[in-house]
């Protein structure tokens, strides 16, 4: 990659991201729960791609410390080093404290998106007025209405439009909006309680729920048995289904600095899939496992929006599911 001018990586690195590769968050709600200020933000990922796009992938690299502040939560502290010609690498640096879950892991990614701001990456996101959108109940939490997602961009788009800047072309997914409400609002799902792994799951960066292409398959329930000639048709039994809501993509159990988590992939019966944590290593979600009873709900960690893994119960597991 030909080497820029650094007025001309300034330029690059700030320049705004499109529409389509921010996310978006409540960072507070009405009293009566039925509107909420959302701010954008960009992922790790768009800062990773923003920064090869810009300077190459062999030309920058991030460095990680710990800090350790007497009497306070620890912290990480993230360098972003570029490279400039006749100058060599020039790092820049800011920290996040650890999070609560996951601590060192959210530490990282925060202090990163920091990192990021230092060198114009996603600055221009400071200078958004604020933005009241619709939400609605979801679990024990609130998320934005998806119907909402026109007026967040317009709002983002119109505070460029004042700024005189253009958006860079979209290379992101359209996000998903899925975020909660400050501690205290929503009301409560009443499923009944079985197997509970316990408190808050570990969590890594921009978690949420993910969407996949499977889609399960239906099984005819007649067939010709004597040719178009005949017109007649044949009833054969259909094979009886177990019941189940979620079934076990993958899981991963993980070694915290003080206690494990599991992360798991689950499929509904429309196939969509998504990312939960539960606490605690749980050897019996293998692939394969269906479950019932599942009791999911929306958990917030500083910045980051995940799904938590409250409750289940075993239906069938391993090969009996298969």
């Amino acid at each position: 990659m030909e080497q820029k001018k650094p007025s001309e990586i300034r330029a690059a690195l700030a320049q705004p991201f499109a529409p389509e590769d921010l996310e978006w968050r409540l960072q507070a709600t009405s009293k009566d729960k039925t509107r909420g200020m959302a701010v954008p933000y960009v992922t790790n990922r768009a800062i990773q791609t923003r920064l090869d796009d810009v300077v190459g992938p062999e030309n920058w690299y991030n460095d990680f410390k710990p800090w350790h502040g007497v009497g306070k939560k620890q912290a990480q502290l993230c360098g972003i080093a570029i490279h400039f010609e006749g100058r060599g690498f020039i790092t820049k640096w800011d920290g996040a404290e650890d999070s609560d879950i996951e601590a060192v892991k959210g530490g990282l990614s925060d202090s990163m998106k920091r990192a990021a701001v230092q060198w114009g990456v996603g600055r221009v996101l400071y200078s958004m007025d604020t933005v009241w959108v619709g939400i609605e109940a979801r679990g024990d939490s609130f998320v934005i209405k998806d119907t909402e997602r026109k007026k967040l961009d317009e709002a983002y788009l119109g505070m460029l439009k004042r700024l005189k800047l253009t958006p860079a072309v979209p290379g992101g997914t359209q996000a998903q909006l899925m975020a909660t409400a400050p501690q205290g609002g929503g009301p409560k799902e009443t499923v009944p309680k079985t197997q509970s792994p316990g408190g808050e799951p570990q969590v890594q960066e921009n978690p949420g729920p993910e969407q996949s292409d499977h889609s399960t398959q239906k099984q005819q329930s007649a067939v010709s048995a004597s040719g178009a000639s005949s017109g007649k048709t044949t009833e054969f039994p259909r094979r009886k289904e177990p019941e189940y809501e979620y079934v076990v993509e993958s899981a991963q159990i993980q070694n915290g600095m003080n206690s494990k988590s599991t992360t798991v992939m689950l499929r509904d019966r429309d196939g969509k899939v998504l990312k939960a944590f539960a606490r605690g290593a749980h050897e019996d979600l293998a692939p394969g496992t269906l479950l019932t009873q599942v009791k999911i709900s929306l958990k917030k960690q500083n910045t980051v929006v995940f799904n938590f893994l409250e409750s289940y119960e075993i239906t069938a597991s391993g090969k009996q599911a298969a």
